[in-house]
């Protein structure tokens, strides 16, 4: 009897083991180049889809842009939706995976805009030299990257500018606004974001080298490149990374996950090259 009663008492602590670790926490990071309020808004609505979805509880984590990437590898996060400049640094020293691209409403693309001071005189990257120009730091695709190498390429280097670091892309429109700062570098859609919601207006701004992409109706200054990415860290348990993925590819537009973080959807992953050689040309981790 008393043997029987210890196989059962083993038996429901395996039991209570597996729910508990059914039950357990999953973290999903998010990058947030508009700080973390806005983040939160923009994805806790998928961490409830995926929620659901795979029957795990996942937690969303608003990461800053500058502390991404050691963030992530230390504070336990499973999975994290980040710029393909941070990603390229997480696959090359942490060993995570593309999983996925995101796909925005103007598609799986983005481009990097330089935006002036209406009246400051600067219309090129040429106008650029000397003046007081502010963007977010390197691990920044959209609001550092993209602008640097398109500058690297016109033989311009952010030396020959006064550099300033903005904390969030917000305040970069908002120095050039009101006057702090003669230029800013930020990604596509915050300023059509930022008119919107009434901080600024299109014409406080002259867009600098001024480009058109046939389908792309956001304005901006660079080629485009592959829109974000959802990564897999080592920890990531296979099975559920198998059950992520496949309920975001099934993502519709229509779902309100989708519409709160303002998307389509997700893809299969794109090419990083472009990010890789845009990385190695201006000398950055992990390259650098």
């Amino acid at each position: 009897m008393r043997t029987v009663a210890s196989v059962c008492l083993c038996l429901c602590l395996l039991a209570l083991a597996a729910g508990t670790a059914a039950a357990a926490e999953v973290k999903l990071g998010v990058n947030a180049p508009r700080g973390e309020l806005a983040a939160m808004s923009q994805w806790s609505e998928l961490g409830k889809y995926l929620g659901a979805a795979t029957g795990q509880t996942l937690t969303i984590v608003p990461l800053k842009v500058g502390d991404l990437v050691a963030t992530v590898s230390t504070d336990g996060i499973d999975y994290v939706i980040a710029n393909p400049t941070q990603g390229v640094s997480l696959i090359e020293t942490r060993k995570a995976t593309s999983l996925l691209t995101l796909d925005n409403k103007t598609g799986s693309q983005f481009a990097g805009v330089i935006l002036a001071k209406k009246g400051s005189g600067i219309a090129t990257a040429a106008d650029l030299k000397g003046r007081k120009v502010m963007s977010l730091d390197a691990s920044s695709a959209g609001a550092y990257l993209f602008q640097a190498y398109h500058l690297h390429q016109k033989g311009i280097t952010l030396k020959d500018v006064n550099h300033m670091v903005a904390k969030k892309q917000d305040d970069g429109l908002l120095a050039v606004k009101n006057g702090v700062a003669d230029a800013c570098f930020v990604r596509t859609g915050i300023l059509e974001s930022m008119v919107k919601e009434g901080k600024v207006a299109m014409d406080d701004f002259v867009v600098v080298d001024a480009r058109q992409d046939p389908g792309f109706s956001y304005v901006h200054s660079t080629v485009l490149y592959p829109e974000w990415f959802l990564f897999a860290m080592p920890s990531a348990d296979a099975a559920l990374t198998a059950k992520v993925k496949a309920a975001l590819l099934a993502l519709k537009p229509d779902n309100p996950a989708a519409q709160a973080a303002d998307i389509k959807g997700f893809i299969e992953p794109l090419s990083l090259d472009g990010y890789v050689a845009a990385m190695k040309a201006l000398g950055l981790p992990p390259f650098k």
